[in-house]
């Protein structure tokens, strides 16, 4: 048997091995046994810890509506959102009372600061959806709400009338720009059931509800924050 038909082949092999840096082929190739000499198989990284979920199942049940739905406006405070934790900005929210805060989360507001839309965008969202984020997001803010200001004491529900038939009377007596009558329980209601903080804070600054308008202070910018809260607390008072 010749050898010379062999020869180009073993040639062109030769060259082969020296383009890839093998000028001499190795002795002998070993292939990993599939259980001694395979390549160890990487860790499977851990997966990181999830956020603490609330015991309560209201608030746990919030969190999921809060994190699916909430978070990319309130976690950066987009459109004045505040967020979650925040004492300071949830304080004044907290104080008016877990119903107003639904109620403005289901409708929608617009506030001084920024603006809520109606279910947060999510049309498809329950009412007890919204209820239950709503809860984590206060319980979440309340740990370390902010100490309100020392209030100076309220002055007697005498002084509220005096000051009522001085600078509101003209409008409320009469209803003028829808304004509520004292003693007209059924408008006075859900008013009331607001709380005396939102009453104060809308006498105070200002509002324009479904059935009229309440102008900064009813007009009269040199009456007090102690002046309002007494005119209002007479007003309420009237009208339980």
């Amino acid at each position: 048997m010749t050898m010379k038909p062999f020869l180009p082949f073993l040639t062109v092999a030769l060259l082969f091995l020296s383009a890839c840096g093998l000028e001499k082929p190795p002795a002998s190739l070993k292939f990993p046994d599939a259980k001694g000499d395979a390549a160890p198989v990487a860790a499977t990284t851990a997966p990181a810890a999830t956020a603490e979920i609330p015991s309560d199942p209201k608030l746990a049940a919030g969190k999921v509506v809060y994190d699916a739905n909430c978070a990319a406006c309130h976690d950066a405070g987009m459109m004045g959102a505040p967020k979650p934790g925040d004492a300071a900005a949830w304080a004044p929210r907290i104080a008016q009372g877990a119903d107003v805060m639904t109620k403005n989360s289901i409708a929608g507001f617009t506030g001084k600061v920024g603006t809520m839309p109606a279910k947060g965008g999510n049309a498809s969202l329950t009412d007890e959806e919204i209820t239950n984020a709503v809860a984590f997001m206060a319980d979440k803010s309340k740990g370390a709400t902010a100490a309100a200001p020392a209030a100076a004491a309220a002055p007697a529900l005498a002084d509220g009338k005096t000051l009522y038939d001085a600078s509101c009377a003209a409008c409320h007596a009469s209803g003028m720009m829808g304004a509520p009558k004292p003693g007209d329980k059924a408008a006075w209601a859900p008013r009331i059931a607001q709380g005396v903080p939102v009453l104060v804070s809308h006498a105070t600054d200002g509002f324009k509800g479904k059935a009229g308008m309440m102008p900064a202070k009813g007009g009269n910018a040199a009456l007090t924050s102690a002046e309002i809260s007494s005119i209002v607390t007479y007003m309420t008072d009237k009208s339980k």
